[in-house]
């Protein structure tokens, strides 16, 4: 039986989500992986910002199929993340993405570097759509 990139992304994040506070573990990476990071999230709620993440993740695996759903909602963040939104540059990205992956190598018992090339993959589909809605 084959599985592609998405579906194994999918079980990795669930097992991740069984593991343990992936998310949280990912904030803690990603808020000191670069300078410009941390005073971005100076009046976060992170209860409410770790549910955001795992919901957009999981949209970032189905975006990776072209699930039309993922498509509405990856749109949204691609809006909202742009240069007249919250002005997120596109350069931080690459610290989104290996801070995630990080996370998920410490909570996904099953991590390999197949996996890692996988979840690389899958999420960086919907980073570069992001970005490049950036200027838009």
């Amino acid at each position: 039986m084959h599985i592609n990139n998405s579906e194994s992304v999918k079980l990795s994040f669930a097992r991740c989500i069984i593991k343990g506070d992936v998310v949280g573990r990912f904030y803690e990476i990603f808020l000191d992986s670069h300078p410009d990071i941390k005073p971005r999230f100076a009046k976060t709620d992170f209860d409410s910002q770790k549910q955001l993440l795992r919901q957009s993740v999981n949209l970032a695996i189905m975006f990776a199929n072209d699930h039309p759903v993922a498509i509405n909602g990856i749109n949204r963040i691609r809006q909202s993340h742009s240069q007249s939104g919250m002005n997120i540059p596109p350069d931080l990205y690459h610290y989104w993405k290996k801070s995630f992956i990080q996370a998920a190598t410490e909570f996904d018992p099953e991590f390999s570097d197949k996996l890692n090339r996988q979840w690389d993959s899958v999420l960086q589909k919907t980073i570069d759509f992001i970005i490049e809605g950036y200027e838009g």
